[in-house]
């Protein structure tokens, strides 16, 4: 992403950047703060990085954000790894969970930063208006970003813009839900109305019309669904959904034919991609290869630290045909320096299989920029076009036209090298689209939410779990702090 371009600058500004509320406390080791560095064009820009730079973060999508939103889900297993990762796996989380402490933190600091960039946009002179309004678009389509994290985890969440007090430290999560949905509608919607709809190659990963678009097809979603249960919010996920994919030739989006070429770090920004946290080898690696990659056997130059795995179990739920299996899992390999060749053998643990089940969707063999095990350039997907696919199939399920709700999940099966579904009933419908989901999606942080909406976790995990963990509480530091803060109702 040539947002990197304004790196430096942004790295300095981003110490001071953020208020001294109890949501964000940070140290102050430079005489640059929003008040005195807003003038030129070029730094408003390097603001903007420094609003992006809270995803590439590792509490946030590098990182936190992405398993947490993964290890209650059936695809990962927290193998022999941190105390937290277990924590969440097991369903076992407290309010002092690192999970629970890290992402608030990490939301609430990019807020601040898109925040504190709007507050200070009319202190600058630009070139044109719209260099002007393209900024704010991406401001706000990052906020709308936080704030959707932040209110699918933790239900209940304060809220604060440029127009408030962002020195106050007694903000309160109490009665806010609305003021939260209705103002990531807001920004998303203005997004949408100036956001380009793609860019050259110099500006590539910076936030599109059509990503803003997709972002609030899913804001409307998670409304209609469980806990929130909206009225009329399951027709304007559908029909937002509907306006993207019915103009996906002039959008540039399709399904790649090639499950792999997803994951491509040489075509990240293909006709799948929506919107990715963007990484880059030698300027802002990540370690997902190394999370999931295998220890000791060699796969890659460099190790992986098998900590973020799957199971047996869930490899073989997939169908033998499925042509997503071999880009998922790790289905087989040799070995870099012995040249020995393994075969996974979900059934046996002896060579030539191997004993751990891996995924594979970040060991990218065209990845040969990096350095080290915390130096690769996959991306981070947080929206592709099969998932708006998806959203439509889900919205018009819900609203029993199951015709429509075919639409979205044929194309998806197909792909896959799957019969597409029959006329079928709302609730194996429904079942059908959850499990394509949890295929589709394995690995990318979408496995938490997308059974939350469906209330489902018990049902697919297959054992009773406390309605008290669909939800991350408040952090307890955080309580401690702020007494205006309140415990979810499911946590007291």
């Amino acid at each position: 992403m040539r947002l990197l371009k304004y790196f430096i600058i942004a790295s300095i500004l981003t110490v001071a950047s953020t208020s001294c509320s109890d949501f964000l406390e940070e140290d102050v080791y430079e005489f640059i703060t929003p008040d005195n560095f807003y003038k030129t064009e070029a730094d408003a820009k390097a603001g903007l990085t420094s609003v992006y730079q809270t995803l590439q973060d590792g509490n946030g999508f590098k990182r936190y954000i992405w398993m947490g939103a993964e290890f209650p889900g059936e695809a990962a297993y927290a193998n022999a790894s941190a105390p937290s990762r277990v924590e969440m796996d097991d369903f076992a989380w407290t309010a002092t969970t690192d999970f629970s402490r890290l992402i608030w933190d990490i939301s609430y600091r990019g807020i601040r930063r898109a925040n504190n960039l709007l507050l200070n946009l009319d202190k600058v002179t630009f070139k044109s208006e719209e260099t002007k309004n393209q900024i704010i678009g991406e401001a706000k389509f990052n906020r709308a970003l936080n704030y959707f994290v932040l209110i699918r985890f933790y239900d209940h969440v304060a809220v604060v813009t440029e127009k408030d007090d962002m020195n106050a430290s007694d903000l309160s999560n109490e009665g806010t839900d609305d003021a939260v949905w209705a103002l990531m509608e807001e920004d998303l919607k203005y997004a949408e109305s100036v956001l380009k709809v793609s860019y050259g190659a110099a500006d590539m990963g910076r936030a599109t019309k059509g990503a803003a678009m997709a972002l609030l097809s899913k804001v409307y979603l998670t409304q209609a669904a469980w806990p929130w249960n909206k009225a009329g919010f399951y027709e304007k996920a559908a029909a937002k959904a509907d306006e993207i994919i019915t103009n996906e030739t002039s959008f540039g989006y399709g399904l790649e034919t090639d499950f792999r070429k997803i994951f491509d770090v040489t075509n990240e920004h293909g006709k799948e991609y929506m919107f990715d946290v963007e990484f880059v080898s030698n300027i802002n690696g990540n370690d997902f290869p190394a999370l999931t990659g295998m220890r000791g056997y060699n796969v890659k130059k460099t190790d992986g630290w098998s900590s973020f795995i799957s199971t047996p179990k869930f490899y073989k739920s997939y169908a033998p045909e499925d042509k997503r299996i071999a880009t998922t899992f790790l289905t087989g390999f040799t070995d870099t320096k012995t040249g020995k060749v393994y075969v996974y053998n979900p059934d046996s643990g002896t060579e030539p299989s191997f004993p751990l089940c891996h995924f594979a969707k970040y060991l990218d063999p065209n990845d040969n920029l990096s350095t080290a095990a915390g130096d690769y350039g996959c991306n981070m997907k947080v929206v592709r076009y099969a998932d708006i696919l998806m959203v439509q199939s889900e919205a018009y399920c819900e609203l029993n036209q199951i015709d429509k709700a075919l639409v979205g999940i044929n194309r998806v099966r197909v792909r896959a090298g799957l019969a597409p579904l029959a006329t079928i009933s709302q609730s194996d419908l429904r079942k059908a689209i959850i499990q394509e989901r949890v295929w589709e999606f394995a690995a990318e942080g979408q496995a938490f939410f997308d059974l939350k909406r469906q209330h489902a976790i018990s049902d697919r995990i297959g054992k009773t779990i406390a309605d008290k963990y669909y939800v991350l509480p408040v952090p307890q530091d955080e309580i401690d702090k702020n007494p205006k803060l309140v415990q979810h109702p499911l946590w007291q």
